[in-house]
């Protein structure tokens, strides 16, 4: 069979995250441990490590999230001038600032929705939270506010991976 397909939205996976103290691990172990979600592919992973327990999203659950998160009244201005964006940071401050108020608003307007839309996506997904039942709503009270939003991004990327890859990730 060619096409690939979900076999149970109801797989769950355990997920840490490498803002986590007791995680150790170089720029290339982080990114093979979020293309994976093999924990062996970290540096070390403490026993006080905070664990996430994932649950996959079927399609319909992934679009009920983005119709809550605002899909339905998005900025398309917006979502095209983020796609636009120069991946450098430098170049893309040069070409944000060159933008027009209206612009920058529609680019503002879309990543409130992009924020929106893994927020969702955490409350259709987390489970428990080192084997408590969890809700997005502690992932708001994590401090500093980095490791808030590093957390958030991180956990978003791990339901985005077993939703459409299963839990194999991605495979080279």
């Amino acid at each position: 069979m060619a096409l690939s397909f979900l076999t149970n939205a109801d797989h769950t996976i355990e997920a840490v995250v490498t803002c986590d103290p007791e995680v150790g691990a170089d720029s290339d172990q982080r990114s093979a441990y979020i293309q994976s979600g093999d924990l062996s592919d970290l540096g070390s992973v403490s026993d006080n490590a905070t664990r996430f327990t994932l649950k996959a999203l079927s399609p319909s659950e992934r679009e009920e999230a983005e119709v809550r998160a605002g899909a339905l009244k998005r900025s398309e201005l917006g979502r095209l001038l983020w796609s636009e964006a120069p991946i450098d940071s430098s170049d893309r401050a040069r070409w944000h600032h060159a933008l027009s108020d209206d612009e920058r608003s529609a680019m503002a307007d879309y990543n409130s929705y992009i924020n929106r839309v893994y927020v969702e996506m955490l409350r259709s997904s987390l489970k428990l939270i080192d084997g408590e039942d969890a809700s997005v709503d502690q992932l708001q009270l994590i401090r500093p506010d980095s490791h808030r939003t590093e957390t958030i991004s991180e956990l978003v990327l791990h339901v985005q991976r077993i939703s459409l890859l299963g839990d194999q990730g991605k495979q080279d």
